[in-house]
């Protein structure tokens, strides 16, 4: 797999844009799992766990949705990534066969958890709409973006976040280091966003925690890619795909569960 930004200028505007909250990605509907957590009490305000001396606080709440991000996301983030990047040399109807069945397989590891199953899919297409609405113009860049739709709307629920994104990322030259650092920032803004809207901690607090987390998930995010990239590099080019995502697997079981019960709550901000 390529390891190299196309446009270091070109690729830093494109990761800004996508970075951008008004950029209509639909994330901030969602919660990743938090407010479940919050109402099952397993997350706590630091009011509330002094008080009552339980709950996670919400560094560690967020840690645990980008290592689960990490390990079971951004193998095919990777993946993805690698099948539309322009050094790639696929494309064409190869590249869209294997994307196709990477997206296949992430929804068979989602089929569990139906909230988790049901955000990435509406996170995927509002973010499809959204990068072909920027990027399109580009004439090699709109039309793999296209076909990714394509492809989406032809499945009977496609287009999950994580192949979409890496996909858009492939397109825009980004490497493997940025666009899983990339969908790792990602997640850990959108839980802190959630966060701060359930009230369990301020905005301020919110920017302290992203500082306090950065490192470490950081390290998940670049180990997985790089781990997933590796697998590629060294299978057979036939199944070097399915290699890359062989290992994907959800590292932390209590929040999917918890997340799962999400559409039982009496009251809710968020989708998911």
């Amino acid at each position: 797999m390529t390891d190299n930004d196309v446009n270091g200028d070109v690729d830093d505007w494109a990761v800004w844009q996508l970075v951008d909250p008004l950029l209509p990605t639909g994330g901030f509907a969602h919660s990743q799992g938090l407010e479940s957590a919050a109402h099952s009490r397993l997350v706590a305000g630091l009011d509330e766990r002094v008080r009552d001396q339980t709950g996670w606080d919400v560094d560690t709440f967020c840690f645990e949705a980008v290592r689960n991000a990490s390990t079971l996301m951004i193998p095919f983030v990777e993946a993805a990534r690698g099948l539309h990047h322009p050094a790639a040399g696929a494309g064409g109807k190869k590249a869209s066969t294997d994307w196709e069945w990477l997206d296949r397989r992430l929804g068979a590891h989602l089929a569990g958890n139906h909230v988790a199953n049901r955000a990435s899919v509406a996170m995927g297409a509002a973010l499809i709409r959204a990068a072909i609405a920027a990027y399109g113009e580009d004439e090699k860049i709109g039309q793999k973006l296209k076909e990714v739709k394509r492809i989406s709307r032809a499945e009977k629920s496609g287009g999950h976040l994580a192949t979409t994104f890496g996909a858009v990322a492939g397109c825009l030259g980004l490497s493997t280091r940025r666009a899983a650092r990339l969908f790792a920032y990602l997640t850990l803004r959108d839980v802190l966003s959630a966060a701060t809207r359930l009230n369990l901690i301020g905005p301020l607090e919110a920017a302290a925690s992203m500082r306090r987390c950065s490192n470490r998930c950081n390290e998940m995010a670049t180990t997985a890619a790089s781990s997933a990239a590796a697998l590629h590099a060294n299978a057979p080019k036939d199944f070097a795909v399915a290699a890359a995502v062989s290992r994907a697997a959800n590292t932390s079981p209590l929040t999917d569960l918890i997340q799962g019960g999400h559409d039982a709550l009496y009251s809710r901000l968020f989708s998911s």
